[in-house]
């Protein structure tokens, strides 16, 4: 598949070398798509992807990952053309989540992945990825188990392409559940996974659900 991701920082680049890696095409966006310190990543891509603008990355892909900072995320999102991400699967890696005096989400009767989807009412948003660190995104390999992806949207379609997506990345165990409202969930385990790495001094770790 064609496939943009919207931000060309850790997680963008991650994402991006392990779908170009299942064999996807990846155009990966950013304010400026020339600058130099995208040609190693390039020269390791190859042609199975490119760097390019926002509006051009929304425009081809088939399916589009919002992979920005939230500070910026709105501001981006409004600047692309809308007919380029009507009808589009559109996937929401964000935390709106404040570190100063100790990290709390920034909403309390909604979400991110809500708030996305009510500024792209035209789009089909799926939630997920927001749970793990870039730097085990892509086939989280862990020495004491499987670790759970959890995914939420309006759409089936939708979070079926997401979910063909992730075990194209290396997840296996896959929870959908339900409609968007649950990023709420979502983002409170996120919140959750980070306290509970300060706590335990224990950097790039994942929750996975046990059963009997």
């Amino acid at each position: 598949m064609n496939i943009g991701i919207l931000g060309a920082g850790n997680v963008g680049i991650a994402l991006s070398k392990g779908l170009v890696h299942a064999g996807h095409h990846v155009l990966i966006s950013s304010r400026d798509p020339n600058n130099s310190k995208y040609y190693a990543w390039k020269q390791e891509i190859g042609e199975n992807g490119d760097i390019t603008s926002f509006n051009m990355a929304a425009q081809l892909a088939e399916i589009i990952i919002v992979a920005l900072p939230w500070s910026c995320l709105k501001e981006v999102l409004e600047q692309i053309d809308p007919a380029y991400l009507k009808n589009k699967t559109i996937i929401d890696v964000s935390n709106a989540v404040q570190f100063d005096n100790g990290p709390r989400l920034l909403f309390n009767n909604t979400s991110a992945g809500e708030w996305v989807q009510e500024l792209l009412p035209d789009c089909y948003v799926v939630k997920t990825l927001n749970t793990i660190s870039d730097k085990k995104m892509v086939h989280p390999n862990f020495k004491e188990g499987v670790p759970v992806m959890f995914i939420s949207g309006n759409e089936i379609h939708s979070k079926n392409q997401v979910k063909s997506l992730l075990k194209d990345l290396g997840w296996f165990d896959i929870i959908d559940l339900g409609d968007i409202r649950q990023s709420r969930l979502q983002e409170s385990i996120m919140l959750a996974c980070v306290i509970s790495e300060i706590q335990l001094q224990s950097p790039n770790s994942a929750f996975a659900l046990l059963k009997h």
